[in-house]
């Protein structure tokens, strides 16, 4: 891009020039900062020039620079941002803990629910609808690749994955997954308090968690024996994702 030889009357110098010009007009336009910017950008070029300096050492001392004053400005921008957020929140009685809480019902919005009780933990009720959706659009790639990649019963306990996962789908229309009743039990349960319900729920996420983990390990062992194709990669790559999204990263057996 830069032209070669001293002074600057190669076109694409120029050019070069024009548009870093340009780039300090929409930075400055845009973060409202001062005009004489592009005031000392011309000064220096004009300077540049008289004196015969290196094209192409001053327009890469002039990138960096303008580079390094982006870099600040949004990094400042940014900085103020999350300050005037946290005045806003402190104003309406928000907490830090009630941003994190809020950013961790938009990571799991997107999932499906199952219908649980009126009283269920949502938390809850989007985990076994993300492992219903599993059950729609991955099981079947998944286990054929399982299948494929240990065909004798019992190899890597992959016979185990696959009754186990059925516990936590419903096996027909209108009714929960297994692994559910007892949860629902405690809420339907007159006499059931407060403390039992929260730890059935927690219960439930522990089995969902200990299984997507346990299914992911036989597969990434699965991809050692065969190679998977975009499907298989699409279905693990949705595990991980649920694990994430949930926060069941550190939620596995010892």
């Amino acid at each position: 891009m830069l032209g070669k030889g001293r002074g600057f009357r190669k076109k694409d110098v120029s050019q070069a020039i024009d548009e870093l010009k340009s780039s300090y007009e929409r930075l400055i336009y845009d973060h409202a900062l001062n005009p004489a910017l592009l005031e000392s950008l011309e000064d220096r070029h004009r300077h540049a020039m008289n004196t015969g300096r290196d094209p192409d050492r001053f327009l890469e001392e002039e990138i960096q620079e303008y580079k390094r004053l982006e870099s600040n400005t949004i990094r400042k921008e940014h900085a103020e941002s999350l300050k005037t957020e946290a005045k806003r929140r402190r104003l309406a009685g928000e907490s830090f803990a009630d941003k994190v809480l809020d950013e961790y019902r938009q990571r799991i919005e997107h999932y499906p629910e199952v219908a649980i009780h009126p009283d269920a933990d949502p938390e809850v009720s989007k985990l076994y609808g993300a492992m219903g959706f599993l059950d729609n659009r991955h099981w079947g790639v998944l286990q054929a690749f399982l299948r494929r990649a240990f065909p004798q019963a019992g190899q890597l306990d992959r016979m185990s994955i696959e009754q186990r996962f059925w516990r936590f789908v419903a096996t027909r229309a209108g009714r929960l997954p297994e692994e559910l009743e007892r949860y629902r039990r405690a809420l339907t349960a007159p006499s059931a308090t407060k403390k039992e319900k929260v730890r059935e729920a927690q219960e439930a996420m522990k089995l969902a968690a200990f299984f997507l983990h346990d299914l992911l390990d036989v597969c990434e062992r699965a991809v050692e024996q065969i190679p998977p194709d975009d499907e298989v990669d699409k279905a693990m790559d949705f595990v991980r994702g649920m694990i994430n999204d949930f926060r069941l990263k550190d939620l596995k057996r010892r």
